[in-house]
């Protein structure tokens, strides 16, 4: 492992670990992406968005694009509408939402907090949910929309119902103890790709399933990590990633600006220089596993955007980075002046100059590490501090 940051900055040493473990964690278990942040109609619009571009590109979701997006749409529902009920209490950045591939289905996560009062009810509901067949639901769906028999309290309601009656499936639920008045609720949707689904194992159960994802919630909770995106990243899920991630934003117009360029240039080059891992080609493709990780430490903004790279880039990055992080302020921004002037007049392409202006936008040195993860590729994580 290396690092390397300012001498005068302190490193977020912690949320460069996270995002190495966590890509590792999610690649083991098929996450295809895990969002916690804030869920508001602007941001869920967004997920929708990101998550049908993703379905659009996988051949295999073709006959479960419409299950797929009706259950999600329910899930940001139920998401939405709790997190209006605690917010002022745990944050309004407690909910979690994981889409994940494995075992030839299609898993859809989602959790959020509840008063432990509602606990009860709810399990009543699910347990009764999951109880009934094709047929029965359909009557118990007609029957509550008749008679308005399930109270909107806790979150239950017709939706669960619906989620049932779309998938076909029994709803898997869960729940962890926050407090004396709160829990988090944790539901899940599954739908098989076919017929023909892959024999769990023990450690692919969706008990044992659930409680992955409710390990990396809490990390996620304790860091403080305001936003936490991994998947595939290309150019049409980053133009749906960047509102989420600007909608999370407080301050000025001229700090967000600040903070939104050095957020497009890091998950930019993730775009642009992520690589497959698992083949010895080294060629860039655009659409291969990265994380982008946001995070609030001492008042300030921490952005964590990590990839995987061929080894032999390593080098020639790291003298980039030391690089740029030997100048201050006014030697940087008078190499940039610079270069781009002699690139402006001459038939020459300007070189990649986005190191120098994420530190010249963030103030302050770009952190960086690399864990090797073969004989061919490392882990590329790289730190910016707003």
């Amino acid at each position: 492992m290396n690092q390397a940051t300012a001498n005068n900055e302190p490193l977020n040493t912690k949320q460069l670990k996270l995002a190495y473990d966590l890509i590792q964690g999610i690649d083991k278990q098929n996450y295809e992406y895990i969002y916690r942040g804030k869920f508001t109609k602007a941001i869920t619009a967004n997920l929708l968005s990101l998550t049908e571009t993703y379905l659009r590109k996988d051949e295999d979701t073709a006959k479960l694009k419409k299950k797929i997006y009706f259950v999600m749409v329910e899930c940001l529902q139920n998401i939405t509408k709790h997190q209006d009920k605690i917010k002022d209490i745990l944050g309004d950045e407690s909910g979690v939402l994981v889409l994940q591939k494995n075992n030839n289905k299609y898993y859809i996560t989602t959790g959020n907090a509840i008063e432990n009062e509602n606990i009860p009810k709810l399990t009543g509901l699910l347990e009764k949910v999951n109880s009934l067949d094709s047929r029965d639901l359909k009557v118990y769906y007609q029957e509550i929309l008749v008679t308005g028999g399930i109270s909107d309290k806790g979150g239950a309601g017709l939706g669960l119902i619906a989620m049932a009656r779309k998938t076909g499936n029994k709803l898997l639920f869960d729940f962890q103890k926050v407090d004396d008045k709160f829990s988090y609720f944790y539901l899940r949707s599954e739908m098989p790709l076919s017929d023909v689904v892959a024999k769990e194992t023990e450690s692919d159960a969706w008990k044992y399933s659930f409680e992955k994802i409710k390990k990396i919630h809490g990390i996620l909770l304790k860091e403080d990590i305001l936003l936490n995106f991994n998947g595939t990243f290309d150019q049409d899920n980053l133009i749906n990633l960047l509102p989420i991630i600007d909608a999370q934003m407080q301050g000025t117009i001229d700090y967000k600006k600040r903070v939104f360029k050095i957020m497009f240039e890091m998950l930019h080059n993730i775009v642009e220089y992520s690589e497959d891992h698992t083949t010895k080609n080294a060629s860039p493709v655009g659409d291969n596993p990265g994380i982008f990780l946001l995070g609030s430490v001492n008042e300030k903004l921490h952005f964590t955007a990590g990839n995987y790279l061929h080894s032999s880039k390593t080098n020639v990055l790291k003298e980039k980075f030391d690089f740029v992080n030997k100048l201050d302020g006014e030697e940087l921004q008078d190499f940039y002046n610079k270069v781009s002037s002699y690139f402006e007049s001459s038939e020459m392409s300007k070189p990649d100059l986005s190191i120098i202006e994420m530190k010249l936008r963030s103030g302050n040195n770009l952190s960086y590490d690399f864990n090797e993860v073969s004989n061919d590729y490392s882990f590329f994580t790289l730190q910016a501090t707003i």
